[in-house]
């Protein structure tokens, strides 16, 4: 399964974990022609689609020119548009370099210190310190990824990978200062679903196994062991938001065991899939003896999916893949507020940066024959798109209910100076507040443990929200197709409460004294 995942950092120095800065919002994945758009949104950061360029693509042979032209259109463009913090995905694959270009892209010995020398030549164009720069460059770049996803995307034998890092990272550093370096995203789908503690973590991990990993729990390991090579740690959030908690608690359970405190990146995320990793619109095959049934014959489920709702899923996205209206207007309204969602706890849980998917849907993964192997994330897209296949060129047609839900969220914690979950009496529902000044605004939603599906109720809860003031403003998260502004509700606070209809969609309370 191939998922191609608010305020600025100090531009003048790395970010740092003990920094505690507020949460950088991005999106993912860059194409030419959305940067104006998208600019709209207000977010920080944004991240060019990682295979879109590769060192071989870059430098045809050793000794040779690099051609910047594909690197600097992304760069000039969505600088333009205000991006303050780019994310450059750097991958080693070379026709005359890699040792194997698709199952080893780690360049051959003689060439290491060419890729070394790539690397610290991208860096210096675009660290705006007067030398070598890119013509017009706005202000640096400083966030790069060496590969994309280690657990599932990097073939190669840890120890050549490692290789690989140690290189980009001298180049990197070389060239600036201040640039951060990550490593290659870990990817822990469904390990922490039931929030194991550290001694079950190798368990776990297996559980999920080569179905996933071409890297396990002991090769990430092996990463993490050589933190000199990288600034940040960084992992790929691809289930539902609630498994964000513990996959941070494990990392930092890590990085305790190394005596590291580095800040912590998620530089891809998904919608909840609810099926990936296989297909989702079939059973799985009838068993006989002597006839071992294939693993990935159908895909994995993610909570709150179980193995019993495989019918009515298989039905679910058979009726996404057919283009049913209704489906994809509901499915357009999971994926904002699992967006929303996501960033509010990655927010609370103190991690650096936040990237949201997708800028447009993975128009492969909706084709019939994939079988919905990416589940909703296939239809994840903020943008409806035409593409001209010669530039490449986007044509935004309109936009959906997870860029109006992504702005509006925005507005609304843009420049915060704390926040907190709030412990309540109600579990059922998830609250946190945000602070700016003496401004607060709080988030909450019915953190359900149960699937639901187009067509059922969403679940919902009353809440009696007790709190000092005359009224409560409650704005509904959009969630509506062809809406940009939302819905408004004024609730009168008596005897020191309001009671708040709360459902799986976010809404955004604010207070009036």
């Amino acid at each position: 399964m191939r998922l191609p995942f608010l305020i600025a950092l100090l531009l003048t120095s790395p970010v740092l974990a003990a920094d505690k800065k507020p949460l950088i919002i991005g999106v993912e994945y860059a194409y030419p022609g959305g940067g104006k758009v998208f600019g709209q949104l207000g977010v920080a950061a944004v991240k060019l689609y990682p295979d879109s360029i590769t060192w071989g693509d870059m430098q045809r042979g050793p000794g040779l020119p690099i051609d910047f032209n594909r690197m600097d259109r992304f760069v000039a463009e969505y600088q333009a548009a205000g991006f303050i913090d780019l994310f450059l995905v750097l991958k080693c694959h070379s026709r005359w370099a890699s040792q194997h270009l698709l199952f080893n892209p780690t360049p051959l010995a003689p060439f290491l210190s060419e890729y070394q020398q790539w690397v610290r030549a991208v860096v210096e164009r675009y660290d705006h310190d007067g030398k070598d720069d890119m013509p017009g460059l706005r202000r640096p770049v400083r966030y790069f990824e060496i590969g994309s996803e280690f657990s599932s995307f990097e073939p190669e034998p840890t120890v050549d990978y490692l290789a690989t890092l140690h290189a980009a990272y001298k180049g990197a550093h070389a060239a600036s200062d201040h640039v951060v370096v990550m490593h290659a995203a870990f990817l822990a789908p469904t390990v922490f679903r039931d929030k194991p503690r550290p001694e079950k973590y190798a368990a776990e991990f297996e559980r999920v196994g080569k179905r996933i990993h071409n890297h396990g729990l002991g090769a990430m390991r092996l990463v993490l062991d050589q933190h000199a090579a990288f600034d940040a740690v960084n992992f790929h959030a691809l289930t539902g938001p609630e498994e964000i908690e513990p996959t941070i608690a494990w990392l930092r359970h890590e990085m305790r065991q190394r005596k590291i405190d580095k800040p912590i990146i998620i530089s891809d995320t998904t919608p909840n899939p609810l099926i990936a990793w296989g297909p989702s619109t079939r059973l799985p095959p009838m068993e006989f003896p002597g006839f071992p049934v294939r693993p990935d014959a159908v895909g994995i489920v993610v909570p709150p999916a179980t193995e019993k709702d495989r019918p009515i899923l298989a039905d679910y996205f058979n009726r996404l893949i057919d283009g049913d209206r209704g489906v994809l207007e509901w499915t357009h309204a999971f994926v904002a507020a699992d967006m929303v969602k996501k960033i509010v706890i990655a927010a609370e849980q103190g991690v650096a940066i936040i990237n949201a998917s997708f800028m447009e849907d993975l128009a492969l993964f909706k084709a019939p024959a994939l079988q919905g192997g990416a589940g909703t994330a296939a239809w994840a897209g903020m943008a409806d798109t035409d593409i001209n296949p010669l530039t490449e060129e986007r044509t935004i047609k309109s936009l959906r209910p997870s860029f109006f839900a992504l702005q509006q969220l925005q507005k609304h914690i843009k420049n915060y100076a704390a926040v907190e979950r709030v412990k309540n009496s109600n579990a059922k529902v998830r609250l946190y507040r945000f602070t700016r000044g003496d401004q607060e605004v709080f988030v909450a939603w019915h953190d359900t443990p149960k699937l639901y599906l187009p067509g059922a109720k969403l679940p919902s809860v009353k809440y009696k929200f007790e709190i000092a003031g005359t009224e409560l403003i409650v704005e509904k998260m959009i969630d509506k197709a062809g809406k940009s502004k939302p819905e408004t509700t004024t609730l009168p606070i008596r005897d020191g409460a309001a009671e708040v209809t709360v459902t799986v969609r976010p809404v955004f309370i604010t207070v009036k004294k």
